[in-house]
């Protein structure tokens, strides 16, 4: 994640690697989805570090 990020935008990007995972797996992408979850809970973490 780059430099500071507002809460908005670490929503934003966890909807829409939400729907990526999502998609991936649909697609029988397994790897590809476990990735992209594991780039969401770290965007997850962050938020949770946030007042």
């Amino acid at each position: 994640m780059r430099g500071t990020t507002s809460v908005n935008e670490i929503r934003t990007a966890i909807r829409e690697l939400s729907v990526r995972a999502e998609l991936a797996r649909k697609e029988g992408r397994q790897d590809d989805a476990a990735e992209i979850e594991r780039r969401s809970d770290s965007y997850r973490e962050e938020l949770s570090h946030r007042p």
